[in-house]
């Protein structure tokens, strides 16, 4: 089983948290006590002028065995796969919140190292994983050499709701988020024992996803990230019933025939060439579908059922991402996504645009 990304905050680290930026001009290490400068290249000029200097986030491809946790074998990044990464992280994180906010923000409200490993890791009973993190401060992406860049679903479970989710961290770490927030479900957060959820029990406690429940910290960011990443009818179909009558079998608000077909073109954005794969991905789920999953109560005593709850905590959300720190947390997703048809050579309806490549150096 594929453990998804930030889960991992459990695991043991060899390393502290903190959550000073680390300077980009540290060398680079090999064995504890050593130091080994390796050969420069065109990617350690681009990880420097494109994100060190100006944001103060480290990105490092090369092995370092002090940057890894010892309990499992790890396996260096490829130097082709690395540049591939820069660019997608560049172009789906650095850019678009830097429109959303600006250079200033992002060097001052942002994780400040990526590490970059080959393979995935396996713990004994045979789960899989993909990454490790430390709120807010460093982040271990992992299987790097099998990164998918024409599948958007794919590079949105394996790394881009890893990085809007720590990322997050860094704005509650500055600024708190009212108490209210921590209130909602305040009975229900499980810290280790977060696994322990039947189902989808955790909507119905109110959470969006089952890690969610660890504590305040982790839900608030979590809500964030699967926000981002999830589709949203909402905003994202133009089928609402009031707009477009017709039948609504089931009452979500929604065109029953025009919801089908928005659905029926997720799969427009899957692997360019196994476009098919894309149903095995959690950035395929539909917000609106996940709360309607969640539209009972936890237990009969609630007041609240878990939908309620979570329509409460993304309205704080939203309300304390606007008066802090003047982010639109709509604008932000909907940047993001307009970025899809160029990662995927496909729009929406499936017609082929031109596909960025990542897998060359932007030669500024």
């Amino acid at each position: 089983m594929k453990k998804i990304l930030y889960i991992l905050f459990l695991l043991p680290f060899t390393f502290g948290c903190s959550n000073d930026k680390v300077s980009s001009d540290s060398k680079l290490g090999g064995e504890e006590g050593t130091e080994v400068m390796d050969t420069h290249t065109p990617l350690d000029d681009r990880l420097e002028k494109d994100f060190a200097k100006p944001y103060g986030i480290r990105i490092i491809y090369r092995f370092l065995e002090r940057e890894i946790n010892r309990g499992y074998t790890f396996t260096p990044t490829k130097y082709e796969k690395a540049i591939v990464f820069s660019n997608v992280f560049n172009y789906l994180f650095i850019e678009p919140y830097v429109k959303i906010t600006s250079k200033q923000f992002m060097k001052e409200h942002s994780f400040n190292t990526v590490i970059l490993i080959g393979e995935p890791a396996f713990a004994p009973n045979g789960n899989k994983y993909v990454g490790f993190a430390v709120a807010g401060v460093k982040i271990h992406l992992l299987e790097m050499n099998h990164i998918k860049t024409d599948n958007i679903y794919y590079l949105n479970e394996n790394v881009l709701a890893t990085l809007y989710h720590e990322n997050a961290h860094t704005w509650h770490q500055s600024k708190l988020f009212t108490s209210d927030y921590e209130r909602v479900s305040a009975s229900d957060y499980k810290r280790d024992n977060w696994s322990v959820w039947a189902g989808d029990d955790y909507l119905k406690a109110g959470f969006i996803t089952a890690y969610s429940s660890f504590d305040k910290d982790e839900d608030f960011v979590e809500m964030i990230a699967r926000y981002i990443v999830y589709y949203n009818a909402s905003l994202d179909c133009g089928c609402d019933i009031a707009s477009h009558p017709g039948t609504d079998s089931d009452s979500d608000g929604f065109n029953d025939t025009l919801y089908q077909a928005w659905k029926a073109k997720f799969v427009n954005y899957g692997a360019l060439q196994n476009p098919n794969t894309y149903r095995n991905y959690f950035s395929t789920k539909v917000w609106e579908e996940e709360l309607k999953a969640a539209d009972a109560k936890i237990r009969s005593t609630e007041a609240y059922t878990g939908k309620q709850k979570i329509e409460q905590k993304i309205a704080i959300i939203k309300s304390y991402l606007t008066n802090e720190w003047n982010i639109n947390l709509d604008e932000l997703r909907a940047e993001i996504r307009s970025r899809y048809p160029s990662v995927v050579g496909k729009n929406f309806d499936g017609d082929q645009v031109l596909r960025k490549d990542f897998s060359v150096l932007p030669n500024n």
